[in-house]
């Protein structure tokens, strides 16, 4: 498999649950990446990316839940990051369904996605995770 989105260290939350849903995003990343440059097709391509706005809405539903539990202040934010990133995920995959789109185009979504993963985890994830690890370090 080819490292389209690689991941580093410096991404780790040192939040076990959160650390391997972020890990398994990345991997999905790079299925993605390589279904598209195999050539696997429209059907396959949509379903892998279907898979991935599920798995995000899932991630995003356990940090959130994580971050109400222990009264996290600045989880109204985070929550609209995450809104806003799913609303644009959703309207991309609704014109890959009903539109043509081009293997490039979907590259250059999956290396934003891959950006955008990166930037939120090492600054909004980050914050959260140095919030939570003393509370859940105690249980």
């Amino acid at each position: 498999m080819a490292d389209w989105i690689p991941w580093s260290d410096d991404l780790n939350c040192n939040i076990a649950m959160i650390d391997e849903q972020h890990r398994e995003l990345f991997r999905r990343f790079n299925v993605l990446g390589d279904a598209v440059w195999d050539g696997k097709g429209k059907e396959a391509v949509g379903e892998l990316l279907d898979f991935l706005a599920n798995y995000t809405i899932r991630h995003f539903g356990d940090e959130e839940a994580l971050m109400a539990t222990y009264k996290y202040p600045a989880l109204a934010a985070h929550k609209k990051a995450h809104e806003d990133l799913v609303n644009e995920v959703q309207t991309f995959i609704q014109t890959y369904k009903t539109q043509e789109v081009n293997s490039s185009l979907i590259i250059s979504v999956l290396n934003k996605l891959g950006d955008w993963t990166r930037g939120h985890i090492r600054g909004m994830d980050q914050e959260y995770s140095r919030y939570l690890k003393p509370k859940l370090d105690n249980l």
